[in-house]
């Protein structure tokens, strides 16, 4: 997208003033009229207009390479929106690589306000430096989890229909994307009761959730990966 600026260039000779006939408007009062705003209250106001017109090109620029999938499950329609792995520039350049490709959408809840279902935590072991990702490839996501902020063949888990996580959110009853995954904390997973006879536990796992119905945790342990209880 081309932002096009035009340059305002604005005299402050009096000839040039400019008359505004609201009465509320008070800069300069003539003795017989309305106010006048000279060539210098002209120029803040320029100023203003081009500083919002810059804020709004960044955040259009935020999300330039949003796509939004459409489609019907059954009699209704969904929209979800998905973002590019360049979305996410705290990913280490190797592994947002190893997602383009594999052609990975990171899908977005309708709830995402920030770009979402990209977490870093110690999912492998205590200290640990990893990172976790919701990839979304021809309608199905699966949760991929890279070992040691490294590319080397990541982990994957937990694939799903895209639909299987589709709520209505809005008025039009229109199915939005409902799938989230954040890092669980070690003491998060042990106050859960159902999880205790599985602990200790000492490091991240990932909760998987169907924001505000259900939520699993996945836990690597001993090698192999634990399905445990969420909190919701």
């Amino acid at each position: 997208m081309t932002s096009r600026v035009h340059n305002l260039t604005l005299s402050s000779r009096p000839e040039h003033n400019i008359s505004f006939c609201h009465p509320d408007w008070s800069t300069q009062r003539g003795a017989e009229g309305p106010a006048v705003f000279s060539g210098y209250h002209l120029g803040l106001i320029a100023t203003f207009l081009l500083l919002g017109m810059v804020w709004g090109t960044l955040a259009a620029s935020a999300q330039a390479g949003e796509q939004v999938v459409r489609g019907h499950t059954g009699d209704q329609s969904y929209a979800f929106r998905m973002l590019p792995p360049e979305s996410f520039p705290a990913l280490p350049a190797p592994i947002r690589g190893d997602l383009e490709k594999r052609r990975c959408l990171i899908p977005q809840t309708y709830e995402a306000r920030s770009p979402e279902n990209v977490i870093h935590g110690a999912f492998h072991e205590k200290g640990s430096s990893d990172w976790a990702v919701l990839c979304s490839q021809n309608g199905r996501s699966m949760l991929l989890v890279f070992w040691d902020s490294s590319a080397g063949k990541p982990a994957e888990l937990a694939a799903q229909l895209d639909t299987e996580t589709a709520d209505p959110h809005n008025q039009t009853s229109e199915l939005g994307y409902a799938r989230g995954i954040d890092a669980a904390s070690p003491a998060s997973i042990t106050e859960i009761l159902a999880n205790k006879p599985n602990g200790p536990f000492d490091h991240d796992g990932i909760k998987d959730a169907h924001i505000e119905k259900s939520s699993v945790i996945h836990y690597f342990k001993s090698g192999t990966w634990m399905t445990l209880a969420g909190t919701e």
